[in-house]
């Protein structure tokens, strides 16, 4: 795990850590509170599908990079070696 995976992990755990105490600890009805919860979940949910979106994208663009790069290599000792 690279250290922006670990940022952003920590970043996620705490906003919902903060989000659930928040909650708990406002003082509203029950049937208030869980639905208090209920959306926040779904906006975290939200953010985090958003976060391993923008992740993903990131992997497959250096993916894409060290492909090309690799191919260029090739190319080069395949032209190297036919002269």
């Amino acid at each position: 795990m690279n250290t922006t995976s670990k940022v952003l992990t920590g970043v996620l755990v705490g906003a919902s850590v903060g989000i659930i105490a928040g909650i708990l600890i406002a003082p509203d009805s029950g049937k208030r509170t869980r639905e208090k919860i209920v959306g926040k979940t779904r906006d975290l949910r939200n953010l985090m599908t958003d976060s391993m979106a923008d992740v993903k994208n990131a992997y497959n663009r250096e993916l894409e990079s060290l492909m090309n790069n690799g191919k260029s290599g090739i190319d080069s000792m395949k032209n190297a070696l036919k002269v």
